[in-house]
């Protein structure tokens, strides 16, 4: 009767372990496909506004550093 849990106990296990493997591998395609897609888009946008991309590049970095520099 143990040995049958723990049998069934590793099957179930193993199944999970299949599915978690199964959803990282989707989601890591996923992410992949958005960074590539990301990616496609910058540089498309810098070929036509160079300077509206440069401007909000320094305005991002400048806000970042405004929040992390007011730590205190």
């Amino acid at each position: 009767m143990a040995n049958d849990r723990a049998k069934r106990a590793a099957e179930l296990a193993e199944e999970a372990r299949e599915r978690a493997e199964e959803a990282y591998e989707a989601a890591h395609a996923a992410v992949e496909d958005g960074l590539d897609e990301a990616h496609r888009y910058l540089k498309r946008q810098w070929r036509e506004r160079p300077v509206a991309v440069a401007a909000t590049a320094v305005g991002v970095g400048l806000l970042v550093g405004l929040l992390l520099g007011s730590r205190r």
